[in-house]
């Protein structure tokens, strides 16, 4: 229906993505209004870029929007979550063309990074940095204690450091 510019694609995609989307950007900002027109947002951007655009998935699609565009209000409006205070030290500028080029090597140096993890540690991995879920929400999904997730995460970025410093990262040891 997007392809075809039918508004009727919008009503669909709210009732099939919508609660998904204000879940992933509420997890981001932490405000029910700034979630709101997260969401709004994200959907005007979808129905801009598809067509041209032909996602595989249009639910990956509309969450990578969701994400972006939360961001960017959280950045804007200086809104501070403790998620992103863990990976702040790993994750490289994207402002300039080197900073662009850093940035898809950080991309294709994390996807390496979470293809060797274990199946249980890459879903936590996921779980926090993409979905923005609390520790508690992750050890409820995965069966596992508040305390053992705790240490997956610190693990694991530890290991991702470690590799973001052998790839030329310019990343504080300390």
């Amino acid at each position: 229906m997007l392809f075809s510019r039918d508004e009727q694609a919008l009503s669909c995609i709210e009732e099939k993505y919508g609660a998904l989307c204000r879940k992933l950007a509420y997890g981001i900002i932490g405000d029910y209004y700034y979630s709101s027109e997260c969401v709004n947002t994200s959907f005007y951007k979808l129905w801009q870029s598809v067509p041209p655009a032909r996602p595989q998935s249009l639910k990956a699609y509309l969450c990578k929007i969701v994400r972006s565009v939360a961001f960017s209000m959280r950045k804007k409006n200086s809104l501070t979550q403790t998620y992103l205070t863990e990976l702040s030290e790993l994750l490289p500028d994207d402002n300039g063309v080197d900073d662009q080029l850093d940035g898809a090597v950080f991309t294709d140096t994390l996807n390496g990074f979470l293809a060797g993890q274990k199946d249980l540690n890459r879903r936590v991995f996921i779980l926090r940095y993409y979905y923005n879920l609390s520790i508690d929400e992750i050890a409820k999904a995965t069966g596992q204690k508040n305390a053992t997730v705790k240490t997956k995460l610190f693990r694991m970025r530890e290991e991702l450091k470690k590799i973001l410093i052998r790839k030329g990262f310019n990343i504080q040891k300390g």
